[in-house]
């Protein structure tokens, strides 16, 4: 089975493809799930974080279940000040790991 690492480079690069306008995309780590962070210049502020959860797909490569946190750029800017956070376990900004 592929690395989750590896899996979320594949997502990182597919959700890119489908919005141009994701600005970056980083990796929180986990030894069970793909756990991305995507800030995108497509979205509106929301003043919230909200995981999008995904059942594993191994019939399409994806041998993992998924959770995507989908941010604004401002979004993404008060979670680095610290006045919004990751969900629980996720860690903060300075951990996670830029992978797109």
């Amino acid at each position: 089975m592929k690395p989750i690492g590896e899996v979320a480079q594949e997502l990182a690069q597919a959700h890119r493809a489908e919005d141009p306008e994701t600005k970056s995309v980083f990796l929180a780590e986990s030894a069970s799930e793909v756990r991305l962070v995507e800030v995108s210049g497509s979205i509106g502020n929301s003043g919230e974080v909200l995981p999008f959860r995904f059942a594993a797909r191994p019939d399409i490569g994806v041998p993992y279940a998924s959770v995507v946190v989908l941010l604004s750029e401002d979004d993404w800017h008060r979670i680095e000040q610290g006045e919004l956070a990751l969900p629980p376990g996720w860690g903060t900004p300075s951990t996670l790991k830029k992978i797109a």
